[in-house]
């Protein structure tokens, strides 16, 4: 109720991938730049979190990077960490996109908590190939403040990785890529990525990896309220 949801049908795969409206909804207001033009500084947006944004190399949210996001359960808390940063960006007009979230989330605590539910679109592309495809042309649209995506079952390739880190330079977005623990051995062009682990009432932060900034802290933040419908998983 109140959550922008679109869901698109897949076209065969030899066609145009089906989710193309989805980043035909977005606004375009950037154009890629040329390759010999400066790049753009890219500065932190705030957690809403001070004790977080002390230990990050920006101060806050690397905007136009991806954020690896490890857990091995879902609902321990993971939205709370986010919910600030996209509440501010919702209330500013800038959309936030939500890729295969595993639960179908709770307008109302999303509401009371400030998000704006008019500039969340929620997306449901299937399969890697076209998952992938929708968070790259997402990113790079310049008309989506944040879009957080949740690993499946099929782990992106590293070539896959880099270019959605990449997308999100070029679109100037907040990745939030939520994935299994497992994922924390293997290589990442993530610019930061962080453990989350329950405890108790709070959410248990580890630092694993971070670009122009130290790694290695742990942190603990407490938990909100309820924010997905666990009855109505969504996969």
């Amino acid at each position: 109720m109140g959550v922008v949801e679109k869901f698109i049908e897949n076209d065969p795969l030899e066609s145009r991938p089906s989710y193309q409206t989805a980043a035909e909804l977005l606004p375009i207001s950037d154009i890629w730049p040329a390759a010999n033009e400066p790049r753009q500084q890219h500065t932190g947006i705030a957690s809403g979190h001070p004790s977080l944004d002390t230990l990050l190399a920006s101060s806050g949210w690397p905007r136009g990077a991806s954020i690896e996001l490890l857990l091995d359960q879902t609902g321990i808390g993971e939205l709370t960490l986010l919910l600030p940063a996209l509440a501010n960006l919702t209330q500013s007009g800038q959309m936030v996109i939500l890729v295969n979230p595993p639960y179908i989330p709770y307008a109302p605590a999303l509401a009371s908590s400030g998000i704006c539910l008019e500039n969340l679109l929620i997306l449901h592309p299937r399969g890697l190939k076209d998952t992938l495809w929708a968070i790259e042309q997402s990113l790079q649209s310049g008309g989506c403040g944040a879009l957080l995506s949740w690993q499946g079952r099929l782990s992106p390739a590293h070539k896959d990785l880099c270019r959605l880190q990449q997308a999100a330079r070029n679109g100037d977005c907040l990745h939030f890529h939520f994935r299994p623990q497992s994922e924390s051995t293997t290589p990442s062009p993530a610019q930061l990525r962080l453990q989350l682990e329950p405890e108790e009432t709070q959410l248990a932060l580890k630092l694993l990896q971070q670009s122009g900034g130290p790694y290695g802290q742990h942190l603990y933040l407490a938990r909100a309220a309820q924010l997905a419908c666990r009855e109505q998983p969504l996969h």
